[in-house]
């Protein structure tokens, strides 16, 4: 039976390019928020965070923090671990460099304020220099591509490298990365789309019931129910742990890199037709997989935010791996792109700035009042089945009715639950931390290019001051709430 201390923490990682400074300094905000908890509740025998997931440049965060976290065996300095990795990404721009430029900018804004500001200017002509000559440790240009499909010479198409990324991870964070449960190591999952499925991928750290470490995606086959091969169309097998390509996967930004191509086992839904005298008689076996690469693109196309990526993973393992109760979950989610914003687009960069953040931004909140409606649907049901048993109502009348099939499905293998099923390991969330970052009057469109010394220190105060005091906000007020209930 699960105590009040039992309950898990999960750390959300958004996509967004170089804004993932603010995550960095939002992090530091919420190990110090955490970290402090804990000591009033008698809770820092446990991790700090029980799950970190991210997508994009939030996978990139997530590997680094939970490698620093397994091989130091600590989390203290794993705030400082993460801001030196994005201090070694930062690098100096030319227009940082300018003498002048701001006064001269200025002076133009101030004939014609329709003329930018000189830090919106900045920034602007920052990520010009960085999208045609790329950033040291984060991309270079590769090749031009001229598309000749409709013979239009203008049709161009340009691509970076995402190597010097790679180098820096691997100077980061140590791959393979593979962590415990029993050796209180957090659990890493990233998530990437492959191209052709058009689904979301899970790469997890944590073993799977058969002990492997491994991602199952796609159609499920119940043919295989009669034996023990029952599986997925595709696996993914990375026993030692999560590759450095995995995580290059999930930021695989589409036009802008090229596929990150994984290997994978796909078992095709054909079956082989023993002989012609038992034509009737169809098998088919795991072990004649068809193994070749399959093309994969940034996570954040379908799940920039992982929160319901997090939630069915959190429940997997607890119900099916460990065979437990599932805990309660809490989780810290940090929004780079900012759902509101007081003023109105007014020129084309602005426009185009706005719908790139209500395409990115946190789309979770209906995910997580499902949740919430989910578990008080499975207590009302608890208790009219221990209202039953008190009453003394025959405890098969009850059995009859839970084993009734349920219209809805289980999500991994698309098999109709029964009633029983839905009651059982439903995840319950009863805290959401979300810190939803500020956009100012001079942002951009290619804000997430810009990996300027100046911006992303600012990124990372910014990050911090207002996880501090967004975090200590939600978390006092929903103490409010939990005390008068």
């Amino acid at each position: 039976m699960l105590t009040s201390n039992d309950f898990q923490r999960a750390l959300v990682f958004q996509g967004g390019g170089s804004l993932g400074a603010y995550e960095a300094g939002a992090y530091k905000a919420f190990y110090e928020l955490a970290s402090e908890r804990d000591k009033i509740i008698g809770r820092e025998d446990k991790p700090l965070f029980d799950i970190v997931a991210g997508t994009s440049i939030g996978a990139m965060n997530a590997s680094v923090l939970v490698s620093y976290v397994k091989e130091k065996k600590t989390w203290k300095g794993s705030a400082e671990w993460l801001i030196k990795f994005w201090e070694h990404l930062a690098t100096e721009s030319a227009v940082d460099k300018m003498p002048g430029f701001t006064q001269w900018w200025d002076y133009w804004h101030s004939l014609n304020d329709v003329v930018a500001t000189s830090e919106s200017a900045r920034r602007y002509y920052n990520t010009k220099q960085f999208i045609f000559k790329g950033v040291p440790n984060v991309f270079k240009p590769s090749e031009t591509l001229r598309d000749k499909t409709f013979l239009d010479p203008s049709n161009v198409w340009y691509q970076y490298s995402n190597g010097p990324l790679k180098q820096s991870l691997e100077k980061f964070a140590k791959f393979p990365i593979a962590t415990s449960y029993e050796k209180k190591e957090p659990r890493l999952l990233l998530v990437a789309v492959d191209v052709q499925e058009g689904s979301t991928v899970v790469f997890d750290s944590y073993e799977k019931q058969d002990g492997s470490r491994k991602t199952e995606y796609g159609r499920y086959s119940p043919e295989f129910a009669h034996d023990s091969n029952e599986g997925f169309e595709h696996i993914i097998r990375y026993n030692n742990g999560i590759e450095v390509d995995f995580v290059l996967a999930s930021g695989s930004v589409p036009v802008n890199y090229d596929y990150t191509k994984i290997m994978v086992e796909n078992y095709s839904n054909e079956h082989e037709i023993k002989s012609e005298n038992e034509s009737a008689k169809k098998s088919k076996s795991r072990e004649s997989a068809n193994r070749k690469e399959r093309y994969f693109w940034d996570g954040g196309i379908i799940a920039n935010t992982p929160l319901r990526e997090a939630v069915m993973e959190h429940r997997r393992y607890w119900h099916y791996v460990r065979k437990s109760e599932v805990p309660l979950l809490r989780a810290f989610i940090i929004n780079v792109h900012p759902i509101k914003q007081e003023h109105l687009p007014d020129n084309y960069d602005r426009v185009v700035d706005r719908k790139n953040d209500l395409t990115y931004h946190d789309r979770t909140l209906f995910d997580e009042r499902m949740s919430l409606m989910i578990t008080d649907y499975v207590n009302i049901i608890n208790k009219l089945i221990k209202l039953a048993n008190d009453n003394k109502i025959k405890k098969s009348l009850v059995d009859n009715i839970l084993q009734n099939q349920a219209l809805s499905r289980n999500f991994m293998t698309g098999k109709h639950f029964k009633y029983a099923d839905m009651i059982e390991g439903m995840v319950s969330v009863d805290l959401v931390v979300r810190i939803e970052r500020k956009n100012d009057m001079n942002t951009i469109a290619n804000k997430t290019f810009d990996f300027s010394d100046t911006t992303i220190h600012q990124l990372i105060k910014d990050g911090y001051e207002e996880a501090l005091d967004q975090g200590s906000k939600i978390i006092k007020q929903w103490l409010s709430e939990r005390q008068k209930n």
